[in-house]
């Protein structure tokens, strides 16, 4: 078990790009059948309200990100990496909450599909996938951090949030940090909401115009526009600068 979550937490990445590209693919062939669930004005409605769940997912993880310490709630696959342990802001209701943003995020994107069978298949695979991961991630931290590890762990849901134990972060929010480490969160939300218009467009190609299609998708187009141009700024600050390296977090919220 745990060669296998030390397995998936190296290639965990894959698991989103698997998702996103069978569900591009799925919602084509909907929209190739007209066999979604709701009219056209109220698929904008459902289309939004999918935006907004899978945007909660962003802010727990901007939120999670923000008031962790250097070396911690990284983006690291080769190995497991903890300097210290986080037990206060999101990690006192919940043990994994970047797993949780995620989980949101692409429940999500999912959701767009409006096909059950690939949300079941989703929510299995994710169970599956991030219970190894898991299983791995707290073996290394028992490991690190002995019993001060194992008393939060015995106070703190491993994944469902318990908002009631919720205790303030004793840092700073370091919001140079979430810009620079949540560029391709943002950039990646709109961009595949985007492309799921597209696709559901070119699904029907005699009605097909770009000009079209862009200005009856305007909110869209911009959404992914900027957040694109968000993206490569961001890169060009950090390969040019260290002004996203200053603000080391440290000191109470």
């Amino acid at each position: 078990m745990l060669r296998q979550g030390q397995f998936l937490f190296k290639y965990r990445g894959l698991l989103p790009v698997a998702f996103l590209i069978i569900g591009l693919i799925i919602f084509f062939l909907q929209a190739r059948h007209s066999a979604f669930f709701f009219t056209e004005d109220d698929q904008r409605t459902y289309d939004l309200a999918c935006l907004c769940l899978a945007l909660s997912g962003l802010i727990i993880r901007i939120i999670t990100v923000g008031y962790s310490p250097k070396g911690t709630s990284g983006r690291n696959t080769a190995t497991q990496v903890a300097h210290q342990l986080n037990t206060t802001g999101l990690y006192a209701v919940t043990r994994n909450p970047l797993y949780l943003g995620n989980f949101l995020l692409w429940l999500a994107v999912v959701l767009l599909c409006q096909h059950l069978g690939f949300t079941i298949l989703f929510l299995l695979s994710f169970w599956w996938f991030y219970r190894l991961i898991i299983f791995t991630e707290e073996t290394f931290l028992e490991t690190e951090f002995g019993a001060d590890y194992l008393t939060w762990k015995h106070n703190t849901s491993v994944f469902f949030p318990s908002l009631r134990k919720y205790q303030p972060s004793t840092r700073a929010f370091n919001w140079k940090k979430v810009l620079r480490k949540e560029k391709n969160g943002i950039a990646a939300i709109f961009g595949i909401f985007f492309l799921f218009q597209l696709s559901g467009a070119i699904a029907a190609p005699e009605k097909f115009h770009p000009v079209t299609f862009l200005a009856d998708h305007l909110f869209w187009s911009v959404c992914a526009l900027g957040s694109g141009l968000y993206y490569l700024l961001i890169k060009v600050i950090s390969a040019t600068t260290n002004w996203l390296e200053n603000n080391s977090g440290t000191g109470r919220a």
